[in-house]
């Protein structure tokens, strides 16, 4: 009877804690750009996406593209995404979720990441044109 008291009691216990993990917001993660926010044009970069949970699938999102989105599956606790040859377009906002390989649930939104592409700009010339003919601007005449 004690036996069937306490299994029935551990299986409460245990179904309980379950819930609690269910109502338990998942940490925001966080996401850096690497070497920096603001890059040249046809240049690299990486968004790294980290969290303290371990073994989730980051996704990485543009928030001016609803059409954008990467998912990557992490071992440790973080993950990078590699753009490559960027173009101007790939300016803008991105921002990492993740979510758990037990329950998919998608944990809340990193803090936006704004990404610049500048372009390439043009060192200034100065040419002179030596064949055009030279005229006083003023005479004196005695």
């Amino acid at each position: 009877m004690i036996v069937e008291f306490l299994s029935l009691f551990c299986l409460g216990l245990c179904l309980g804690h379950e819930d609690e993990k269910k109502n338990e917001k998942l940490p925001k993660p966080s996401l850096i750009a690497l070497p920096s926010s603001m890059v040249e044009r046809s240049s690299n970069v990486t968004l790294k996406c980290q969290s303290r949970i371990q073994n989730v699938t980051f996704i990485l999102e543009k928030l001016q593209d609803s059409g954008y989105k990467r998912e990557q599956r992490s071992a440790g606790h973080h993950v990078e995404f590699l753009l490559t040859d960027l173009k101007l377009k790939d300016a803008g906002t991105y921002f990492c979720s993740y979510k758990t390989m037990a329950s998919h649930e998608c944990s809340e939104k990193s803090e936006h990441l704004q990404l610049m592409v500048t372009g390439s700009v043009r060192k200034p010339s100065l040419s002179v044109n030596v064949e055009a003919e030279m005229t006083p601007v003023c005479s004196i005449t005695l």
